[in-house]
């Protein structure tokens, strides 16, 4: 298949609720609509992770961060910018998400929410098609090193998922994770780097 009916066919599983394997910004990743709660489950079963745990959720531009955060303060633009200019994926954990507004499915511990804004072109182009935000959590059981390229994946997890996306399959990515961080009171705390 081509990039584009790669798109289109990830984008038809999203909007069915179902599962996908797909390439990111950093390794794998196992996604789903981040507004439905039954699929976020699904892969919580799928990865043998508990539930209570957070995901990290992909957007595709601003003005969809925003939507999902509110304002975005100076340093945070900075931030996203600088690490856009570097090529380098990072998650900002946002405080004070109002859950209510936005009825994310995501599990959202103490009002945050972990947003990372993805120039990955696949990732892009599927967000900006599916209109909404998706869940990203790497491929590999809980417990396990997330997968550097496809053949990593444990082969449980590629026959539970709904659909593997057929694109980039022999690359070994460029980052095994991204860098998480919270800005609190203008002041940067690195969570994971």
């Amino acid at each position: 298949m081509s990039f584009y009916e790669e798109i289109k066919k990830s984008t038809d599983i999203l909007k069915k609720g179902k599962s996908l394997l797909y390439p990111t910004d950093t390794v794998w990743g196992l996604g789903c609509d981040a507004f439905n709660i039954h699929a976020i489950k699904k892969i919580c079963k799928i990865k043998n992770r508990d539930f209570s745990k957070s995901m990290i959720v992909l957007v595709e531009s601003m003005d969809r961060l925003h939507q999902l955060v509110g304002n975005i303060t100076n340093i945070t633009r900075k931030i996203i910018l600088d690490n856009f200019i570097k090529k380098k994926p990072i998650t900002i954990v946002y405080d004070h998400v109002n859950v209510s507004k936005i009825k994310i499915g995501s599990n959202l511990k103490n009002d945050t929410l972990a947003v990372r804004l993805t120039h990955d072109p696949f990732c892009v182009c599927l967000i900006r098609n599916f209109d909404s935000p998706i869940i990203s959590t790497s491929a590999n059981l809980s417990g396990f090193a997330a997968p550097t390229s496809f053949s990593e994946i444990n082969s449980f997890i590629v026959k539970k998922i709904d659909y593997a996306v057929n694109f980039r399959r022999k690359e070994i990515a460029t980052y095994s994770s991204s860098s998480i961080i919270k800005i609190v009171s203008n002041k940067v705390k690195i969570l994971r780097m």
